[in-house]
């Protein structure tokens, strides 16, 4: 495979195990922190790396999800309501 370089651009290179390191001037650039994620897509035969933001998660205990379950039970007037509203 011939690799050609434009100039503009840093040359980044492919690990063994797949890894890719961004260039510090790209990651100041754009603000990236170790820690970041991205989706990877390809495009016209392009990689494309796309940042996202994870949100995180809370993880429930079972006694917090039981107070969930006690404090959504629906009244018999918001059942009525929401019958209506979906029409059933």
């Amino acid at each position: 495979m011939r690799m050609t370089r434009t100039p503009q651009y840093p040359l980044v290179q492919l690990s063994p195990r797949g890894q890719l390191t961004l260039p510090a001037e790209v990651r100041k650039a754009l603000g990236l922190r170790a820690g970041d994620a991205f989706n990877v897509r390809i495009e016209n035969g392009e990689i494309v790396l796309e940042a996202v933001e994870i949100t995180p998660v809370e993880l429930y205990s079972e006694a917090r999800l039981e107070e969930f379950a006690e404090n959504a039970e629906m009244t018999e007037d918001e059942l009525k309501q929401a019958r209506t509203v979906w029409g059933l």
